[in-house]
């Protein structure tokens, strides 16, 4: 039975769904893997400036919330936070995918994917980048499980980030799903 998910995207994230992500951000079994490594104070450093760019439009994001309606609550999953590159449309860059430890493996990143090429492809991009941790194998693997592929391996002060590469399908590809 697959999980009650929302998934909803924005492109100019409003208030809600912003604090939605900082509250997902701050949990610790999504700060625990990405902090150990980049350092915690690094970590929220970045996912601040990422919310702020999300508030002032730079950034998109695609967020999975849970829905129980038994106890009608809704709480925030996981999140996907990209932008294209303003001088080349063509190309995005994930900066950010997280879920909640709980929610691993039953499809969260895999539908936020899907939706970012979605949304991407129909503003122009032909092509997702993202950078990794090599420590990351959980999020190494997830990409790779939707189709990208490894391109090359960046040192970055003393962290070692995989990069990897996925062609967006065409916006008519799309309209088939």
């Amino acid at each position: 039975m697959p999980l009650p998910l929302e998934i909803a995207t924005t492109s100019h994230a409003h208030d809600a769904q912003v604090g939605e992500i900082i509250d997902l951000l701050c949990k610790p079994s999504i700060c625990g893997p990405i902090s150990d490594i980049l350092g915690r104070d690094a970590f929220m450093e970045a996912a601040t400036d990422l919310t702020q760019r999300l508030y002032l439009g730079e950034y998109a994001a695609a967020l999975a919330r849970y829905i129980d309606e038994s106890s009608n609550t809704i709480k925030p999953v996981g999140t996907i936070v990209y932008n294209q590159s303003p001088k080349d449309p063509s190309l995005a860059f994930l900066e950010l995918i997280a879920t909640r430890e709980k929610y691993r493996r039953r499809k969260v990143g895999t539908r936020l994917l899907q939706l970012v090429e979605t949304e991407t492809a129909l503003h122009g991009a032909t092509q997702l980048q993202a950078s990794v941790p090599q420590e990351m194998t959980d999020l190494q693997w997830l990409l790779a499980k939707n189709g990208f592929a490894f391109t090359e391996a960046v040192d970055n002060g003393g962290v070692l980030f995989l990069r990897y590469r996925k062609k967006v399908k065409g916006t008519k590809d799309i309209a088939k799903k």
